[in-house]
């Protein structure tokens, strides 16, 4: 099987997640997507990161295609929740499959910062979401390139491939800050998140604006 692997806070999950992973798994033809929801720190104060099971729950709600499996891998794993750890236990789950690491164009930026990198980039093939213009396109090239070592033929590369996406400038905590403003965020995410969120009291619901 070709399979997907999405990770991330879901602090919550929103329309611009499911629309990039809906696109990359199309392009990639996946035959399954493994959603992935960061472990909550146990070292820090995170007072604006809702539990565990909440955003489990809440990337049950958003993340709907039959293909999507929501995995508490990371969360249930004691030790960090580093992406390479992730890859290598799914590699014995999963022996003779194929892993794609779908991340955004901004993380991509600093892939060389990321904990054993090099070894991510033999272990799967990045994905990366870019805006679709040739300036960003360009930069993710030329920096593939000069800081990975990597040379990127048009979209493809060694273990890296960039789509092409319109942008949709969204993100959780834009929702969250609306949310304790008291103002609405219909539309950023689906009803029945909104439902979980206002019943759980979630990022500011419940209290007096």
């Amino acid at each position: 099987m070709r399979i997907g692997i999405f990770g991330g806070t879901f602090n919550p999950p929103h329309k611009g997640h499911v629309r990039m992973i809906q696109k990359m798994s199309e392009e990639m033809n996946f035959d399954k997507v493994l959603i992935i929801p960061n472990k909550k720190p146990t070292h820090k104060r995170c007072d604006d990161l809702a539990d565990n099971e909440d955003r489990l729950q809440m990337c049950r709600l958003a993340f709907k295609d039959p293909k999507y499996e929501i995995s508490s891998i990371e969360m249930d794993r004691e030790s960090d929740s580093y992406t390479i750890y992730t890859i290598e236990q799914l590699k014995k789950q999963y022996p003779s499959d194929e892993f794609f690491l779908v991340i955004g164009s901004d993380m991509f930026l600093i892939f060389n910062k990321w904990y054993k990198h090099k070894e991510l980039l033999k272990a799967c093939t990045i994905c990366v979401a870019s805006r679709d213009n040739a300036d960003t396109i360009k930069e993710l090239r030329e920096y593939a390139f000069s800081v990975l070592g990597i040379y990127i033929a048009k979209l493809d590369g060694e273990h890296i491939h960039i789509s092409p996406m319109d942008a949709y400038d969204l993100s959780s905590s834009e929702i969250r800050e609306k949310i304790t403003q008291g103002r609405s965020v219909y539309g950023m995410v689906d009803p029945e998140i909104i439902e979980y969120m206002e019943k759980n009291k979630l990022y500011g619901y419940g209290k007096k604006q």
